[in-house]
């Protein structure tokens, strides 16, 4: 009888916990129905991206929370039904009974917000978790991002939930509170390290951080899905990101400003450039095809469409005239500024492997890299391969060239884990190591 007294009280008083608005039930709301109930995607012209909008009716003109009456609350009725024609969320699983009961719970004791700004993105008032790494990694890491300091002495490579910074492959730095993968990393000349990634499905960030100062830092997207690709202007004023998405979002630096934002592909943006003038950012999209984009307004200048498979990577060359686009079968085309494949502007120099990463050493000579590893120097106005670079053992996720002490230095980043420095016309590396702490 005692025992049952105690079991009673104990539950009770775990019932009585207050339930947190921004910590436990805007999680499940970001993670499960945002995706379909957005700005631009309002299905039923009900939206929950922010605090104010899901208070209010969608074309049901049902409310969609009725403080302390779950069962008349529009939102909880369509999350708990058992009719999978009018369940929430559609074509998808039902929610676990245990984040069904939180959301009730919640509504039935009073459905308080503790939100500061209820016109705030539902994303942005989840509370930040510090994810723990660990401080020396189980197994080598996936290199899915490159980003060298200004002066060339410092390298900055992807971690979990964090970046790692690398001077003459010994560790020296590691800034956490990243996002889980960081997939795209850009370090400014001037000003801070841009940070890019997510967790597929789920969400995606960029941050600016300082790595002198790591706790200045500034989230520039709180966003649905992973962000791929990020790239800067020359001069550091710009910075533009895409990924999973479709969005593309370009920001004035150092403010972090939005200066635009366009959807201008049907599928994920696999990679970017941006042109050495300035004046352009270029798209790689699953969606087969590539653009050509006015950095200043936004606005889609050229797009091309000559892929048969998805776009992996892109580049301008040098004169900023003409784009490059490489995809899943191994195929570089080179076209101009209104979308038209130049004359012999088909390449295919390392057979039908993935173009994964792409960057100009200097003049006609392209650097490529490839699923099968290989690191590619090739002769675009010749249309043939000069020499390969160098060979990894698995594939070659990013690719940095850079020239320092009067040589071409070539940086790549492996899926094994490993980051090789090479002379454009050696072998050898002048530098390998695994990027992952403890090995």
């Amino acid at each position: 009888m005692f025992r049952l007294f105690v079991f009673t009280a104990l539950t009770a008083c775990a019932g009585a916990a207050e339930i947190s608005f921004s910590r436990q039930v805007a999680p499940i709301l970001t993670d499960q129905c945002v995706e379909c109930h957005r700005a631009d995607k309002a299905k039923g012209g009900y939206r929950l991206d922010t605090v104010e909008r899901m208070l209010k009716a969608g074309d049901s003109e049902a409310a969609p929370v009725k403080a302390g009456k779950p069962e008349e609350s529009e939102l909880y009725r369509l999350i708990a039904t058992h009719d999978e024609d009018d369940r929430m969320p559609k074509k998808a699983d039902a929610l676990p009974e245990k984040e069904i009961g939180l959301i009730r719970e919640w509504i039935a004791s009073g459905a308080k917000v503790d939100v500061a700004d209820v016109k705030a993105a539902l994303r942005s008032v989840v509370p930040e978790q510090q994810a723990k790494t660990p401080e020396k990694y189980p197994r080598p890491l996936p290199v899915t991002a490159l980003a060298l300091n200004p002066a060339g002495d410092a390298l900055a490579t992807s971690g979990y939930h964090e970046v790692l910074v690398w001077e003459a492959g010994k560790l020296k730095a590691r800034l956490g509170g990243m996002p889980e993968r960081v997939l795209a990393l850009v370090w400014t000349a001037p000003g801070p390290l841009a940070v890019a990634g997510g967790v597929p499905g789920r969400s995606g960030e960029v941050w600016l951080v300082n790595p002198a100062q790591p706790k200045e830092r500034k989230r520039l997207v709180s966003a649905r899905d992973c962000v791929l690709a990020m790239v800067a202007s020359p001069d550091g004023k710009l910075l533009a990101c895409g990924g999973a998405d479709n969005l593309v979002r370009c920001f004035e630096l150092p403010s972090g400003k939005l200066k635009w934002q366009i959807e201008p592909h049907a599928d994920w943006i696999m990679g970017m450039a941006f042109s050495p003038d300035g004046k352009h950012i270029a798209t790689a999209s699953r969606d087969r095809t590539a653009k050509r984009i006015d950095a200043g307004s936004g606005q889609i200048e050229a797009t091309y469409t000559g892929h048969e498979s998805a776009v992996l990577s892109v580049v301008f060359s040098a004169d900023s005239q003409d784009t490059l686009s490489g995809d899943v079968q191994g195929e570089i085309r080179r076209w101009d500024g209104n979308g038209d494949l130049k004359k012999d502007g088909t390449l295919r120099p390392g057979g039908r492997n993935e173009v994964l990463a792409m960057s100009f050493a200097e003049g006609d000579n392209l650097v490529t890299a490839a699923g099968d590893g290989s690191i590619l120097s090739v002769d675009v106005k010749a249309r043939k391969v000069k020499g390969k670079v160098s060979q990894h053992e698995d594939r070659v996720n990013v690719l940095l060239v850079r020239r320092a002490d009067k040589a071409m230095r070539i940086i790549s980043g492996c899926h094994d884990g490993r980051v090789r420095s090479n002379e454009l016309e050696k072998a050898e590396p002048v530098l390998q190591f695994v990027a992952s702490p403890g090995w």
